[in-house]
């Protein structure tokens, strides 16, 4: 089952939707999941910020563009059906406190598209290196 607990906009621009993934595994015992997913938009001035150093940052660079996914699971097993929804709001307390201050910072989402342009180049150079053909 996927049913969406909220939708949260941040003041930097940051939508987050947060959904309830969880399962029932056995009885009336439950795999709680909490899936929160965003998406940060490439802007040019994210771009103009980037300086690759290497043939391999230069391409990642090519490569971003649209848009860069934020993507977190908050999990706990073995839940009892009565349990879920005080479960459910425990870890979503936890995750307010904890992440989204962070995630409100006004630099959230250039930082965010900065992480992922350096994980494209690094896996842009691991395919080169083993000879990867769909580089």
């Amino acid at each position: 089952m996927e049913d969406l607990i909220k939708r949260v906009t941040l003041e930097n621009g940051f939508v987050l939707e947060i959904n309830d993934e969880s399962s029932n595994y056995y009885a009336d015992f439950y795999n709680l999941k909490v899936v929160i997913k965003g998406t940060v938009k490439v802007k040019s001035e994210y771009l103009r910020n980037i300086v690759p150093s290497d043939q391999y940052e230069r391409e990642a660079k090519k490569a971003l563009r649209g848009e860069v996914k934020y993507y977190r699971e908050l999990t706990k097993i073995g839940v009892k059906k009565t349990d879920l929804k005080e479960n459910i709001r425990k870890l979503l307390r936890h995750f307010e406190e904890n992440s989204l201050p962070y995630l409100h910072h006004p630099s959230f989402p250039e930082r965010m598209v900065l992480k992922r342009w350096k994980e494209l180049a690094q896996d842009i150079k691991d395919r080169k290196l083993r000879g990867d053909a769909k580089v």
